[in-house]
């Protein structure tokens, strides 16, 4: 579990009392300039400091969400400490949030996970939409996944076809069952993982790294509360939560630091044009001023953290 149970039981709790303190404690301040005219959907009473904070934490959050959408309507406004939130939960609102108004939505918010884990949102997957996401998309689109470069890995995908259908006609020569799922999925991932980094996903290169991927996925989806009230920040250290996610970042980051390394080392040694996903972005880190290591590791972890959770998943 990402959050203890005893902490996640008893966090409504903590939170109303930490409410009530700052509603004695702290004076009023009345807005300079006026109040803020801004048109909020509806949504319900929230308490002091933490907002709406306290309906969410004593079951899971989208069960949370639908009891509160079905009572205030499907599109619903929430403050989650100093973080204002709109729920969406109808098809309708999904297709003006999604399409309709997509710019204006695309972004995504700066949390403590996935701004650690990303290196700075210096991936394409968590960062913020803007000029810095343009550029890595860019990076992406015409230097890794153009018809040029995805042809040349067509051998990759031939060595790797052959191999299953090998391994199929061994099971059925045998006359003996196969699991279609797994050989599929073993199969996908061989072929992104020799593309990218120009060995396969089970080949036991990198034997951390399924349980450094689990680790940092329950940090992505665990409570950080210095998101929301920055002054309780202590309590994620307290909890274990800071802890617990520095740790993996720091094991993946040696295991992307130890990828690079070999790769530097085999670039200067033979330079050839062609090569895996990760020799491009080496060369193109050379060219590029504004391409840097943290780029490369937080595209090396879209990469993974993708294989991860289609390993799971199956």
């Amino acid at each position: 579990m990402a959050v203890p149970p005893l902490l996640l039981s008893s966090l409504p709790y903590l939170l109303v009392v930490l409410a009530l303190l700052a509603s004695l404690l702290l004076p009023g301040r009345k807005a300079r300039g006026g109040t803020a005219t801004w048109k909020l959907p509806p949504g319900p009473a929230k308490l002091p400091v933490i907002g709406h904070l306290h309906l969410l934490g004593s079951r899971l959050l989208h069960r949370s969400l639908w009891e509160l959408s079905k009572k205030h309507g499907p599109l619903m406004h929430l403050k989650l400490g100093r973080v204002p939130v709109v729920v969406v939960s109808s098809p309708e609102m999904a297709k003006e949030v999604l399409k309709t108004h997509d710019l204006e939505c695309c972004s995504r918010p700066s949390l403590v996970s996935y701004f650690k884990i990303s290196y700075g949102h210096s991936d394409v997957a968590l960062i913020p939409y803007g000029e810095r996401w343009r550029q890595l998309r860019k990076f992406c689109t015409v230097e890794l996944f153009s018809t040029k470069k995805i042809n040349s890995f067509r051998d990759i995908r031939k060595e790797e076809m052959e191999r299953v259908t090998k391994l199929i006609c061994s099971h059925a020569r045998a006359s003996t069952m196969v699991n279609l799922s797994e050989l599929l999925l073993s199969l996908s991932c061989n072929m992104t993982c020799r593309t990218a980094f120009g060995s396969g996903f089970d080949d036991g290169s990198d034997i951390q790294l399924h349980d450094m991927l689990r680790e940092a996925q329950a940090a992505l989806g665990g409570l950080f509360l210095s998101d929301y009230l920055p002054l309780l920040g202590w309590v994620d250290r307290l909890s274990g939560m800071r802890s617990r996610l520095e740790r993996a970042c720091l094991k993946l980051d040696s295991i992307y630091q130890r990828r690079i390394d070999y790769h530097q080392d085999r670039l200067r040694q033979q330079c050839k044009e062609d090569g895996d996903i990760l020799d491009a972005l080496l060369r193109m880190q050379k060219d590029e001023e504004g391409l840097t290591e943290a780029h490369i590791k937080g595209v090396l972890m879209v990469v993974d953290a993708t294989l991860f959770t289609a390993s799971s998943s199956c």
